[in-house]
């Protein structure tokens, strides 16, 4: 969504306030400071909502005194969101409820806290409590705080009661909004449990050890209600939910069955198509994995911003497909000269590694297996190390003492080499996949402890 032009007339009088000369009536006014000490931040913006996500649609820095201002247009009521650097942070939330005709002051004085003034605040008193609460338990999901189970569990049914309190007290005229701001404090609060339980702690329960009030959220059908998408939350809470509920499955689904699986606690169209595009977009799937899983999806994915959206992400996903692999040479283990032209004829497997490298070299068995089950096939298996020159030896020696297999060999400037470069290396282990004509299959291959690797090559081989 492209940011809107939001036009501004305005007098600065001696007070330092802004003051508006224009007709209200179908915009809203939203203004403050802010003056939180030693603030590094000097921009302020505000986020509608779009499918559950919040969306950029104007920003502004903020002047020497700390002031901002903003006049928006408003055709729909609804909620947006005061993003001064701390919404990412999961920090203070400054929701809105904006109308035609608002004018409001919000000043911001403290990292969790802002006091809320104007000539019509509308229903954003009711908002600013709401918006405490979400404080109140977003306290816990802030790794900052140090705070841990011990902590958390006796806040929980205070904070639930403070909740449940709030929402006797929203009863305005406005049967939608009341609809709404009763649905955010629910996905607040139930949002905020399970992002707890993910996040890294000092200490942890017990898998079983869980408060009873999550066990009672949990539902055989649980996304139901397409205002869902209303929220600034409503896709992560759906993440949320579902990593939380495989995170402490018996038998968790598999990368490549989580969304269809997902889904099917869903059962609002819109629901599943705003979550199934969130979880391409976050799950970084290899082409033969999406090769898989698109088939189990496609038919929900309903939108024309979703289908869209599937035509960019494929287009991405295959760019390099087909492509000539970059020509590289360089020197093996036994200072023998290697060159990927070299290898026409075979399919090659390409593995970016380096003896620092962790991960790397928790592959390695698998690598090790690999190259002997397929020893007498048609492809060739490539170690490049991204070591950096001065550990030349120190690689050597590690091929030796670890008995590496394949064909080893070393690029000549680590991840400044052109091969790395080529290839856009910036993180490993990498793998790639060729055919026999030299051209790639996949730049982000899957890894060899990856069982998919193996069916992809039998494949390959056979045809």
């Amino acid at each position: 969504m492209k940011k809107q032009l939001i036009y501004l007339i305005l007098v600065i009088v001696s007070t330092g306030q802004f003051c508006f000369a224009v007709n209200t009536a179908e915009y809203a006014v939203v203004k403050g400071a802010l003056t939180i000490p030693d603030m590094e931040n000097k921009e302020i913006s505000i986020n509608t909502v779009n499918d559950g996500k919040p969306v950029v649609i104007a920003s502004m820095p903020i002047n020497e005194l700390g002031e901002f201002s903003f006049m928006l247009p408003i055709k729909t009521a609804g909620f947006y969101y005061l993003d001064y650097g701390q919404f990412k942070k999961r920090g203070q939330l400054i929701r809105l409820y904006l109308e035609p005709n608002l004018d409001i002051n919000v000043n911001i004085n403290t990292h969790h806290t802002y006091i809320l003034s104007g000539k019509n605040i509308g229903k954003n008193d009711l908002v600013k409590k709401a918006n405490e609460i979400y404080n109140d338990f977003g306290f816990f999901c802030d790794l900052s705080n140090n705070t841990t189970y011990k902590d958390f569990y006796p806040f929980i049914d205070g904070g639930l009661a403070k909740a449940t309190a709030l929402k006797k007290t929203i009863n305005t005229k406005d049967k939608t909004f009341n609809k709404l701001l009763t649905l955010a404090v629910d996905t607040d609060v139930e949002d905020l449990c399970y992002l707890f339980f993910m996040m890294p702690r000092r200490a942890f329960p017990e898998k079983g050890d869980r408060p009873a009030v999550i066990k009672q959220w949990q539902a055989e059908i649980k996304f139901t209600d397409p205002d869902l998408l209303k929220l600034a939350n409503g896709v992560s809470f759906m993440a949320h939910y579902f990593s939380y509920l495989r995170m402490n499955a018996e038998n968790p689904p598999g990368r490549l069955d989580y969304l269809a699986e997902s889904i099917k606690h869903i059962s609002d169209p819109a629901l599943k198509d705003a979550y199934l595009r969130d979880g391409i977009e976050s799950s970084r799937y290899r082409i033969e994995e999406f090769e898989i899983i698109k088939p189990q999806i496609k038919p929900y994915l309903i939108s024309e911003k979703s289908k869209t959206f599937l035509a960019e992400y494929e287009k991405e996903l295959y760019k390099n497909v087909g492509q000539k692999g970059f020509d590289f040479t360089y020197k093996d283990s036994n200072d023998k000269a290697v060159s990927f032209s070299g290898f026409k004829g075979k399919l090659v497997y390409i593995d970016f590694w380096a003896t620092w490298c962790g991960p790397c070299k928790a592959e390695i068995p698998y690598m090790k297996k690999l190259e002997e089950d397929y020893h007498d096939k048609n492809i060739v298996f490539v170690s490049i190390s991204l070591d950096k020159a001065k550990d030349h030896q120190k690689w050597k020696d590690f091929v030796v003492k670890e008995q590496l297999k394949g064909i080893q060999i070393m690029a000549d400037k680590d991840f400044e080499s052109d091969i790395a470069k080529n290839y856009s290396v910036n993180a490993i282990p990498r793998f790639l996949l060729f055919d026999t004509e030299g051209k790639i299959i996949n730049s982000n291959a899957a890894r060899p402890s990856e069982l998919i690797l193996r069916e992809q090559l039998d494949k390959l081989l056979k045809s």
